[in-house]
């Protein structure tokens, strides 16, 4: 599902899968991963090449993230491209910033986590 839209005065774009919605139950910690653009567009958004680099970026997490959660969602705006992970544990996630800011030398690499069992952030983008 694509959602266009605008956050902060600003175009927002966001990717999400909605097939992935049979998972709530199973994960209730929400990871995520922000990705500050090197050169937004004045709107906000990466340049193509950059838009390039991100997708390099989005195959890395895939592989790095293995089968420890799932990627729910994309969301690009106001010069940032997050991306929306539900997970069971977080005891993973520190290891993981760091392999994968390390497998990122391009972009700075920004990772947050927090208890989401009602997935309130999927669920702000579909409903």
């Amino acid at each position: 599902m694509i959602i266009t839209g605008t956050h902060e005065e600003k175009p927002l774009i966001a990717r999400f899968d909605t097939s992935s919605e049979q998972l709530k139950g199973r994960y209730s910690v929400q990871v995520g991963v922000a990705i500050p653009l090197n050169d937004p567009t004045p709107e906000g958004l990466p340049t193509p090449g950059e838009d390039e680099q991100l997708g390099t970026i989005e195959a890395t997490l895939l592989r790095k993230i293995d089968q420890q959660c799932v990627l729910v969602g994309v969301i690009t705006t106001a010069g940032m491209r997050e991306f929306v992970l539900y997970t069971n544990s977080s005891a993973w996630i520190e290891a993981f910033h760091q392999a994968f800011q390390a497998a990122v030398p391009t972009h700075q690499v920004q990772v947050m986590a927090k208890t989401d069992p009602d997935w309130s952030v999927y669920r702000s983008f579909v409903s």
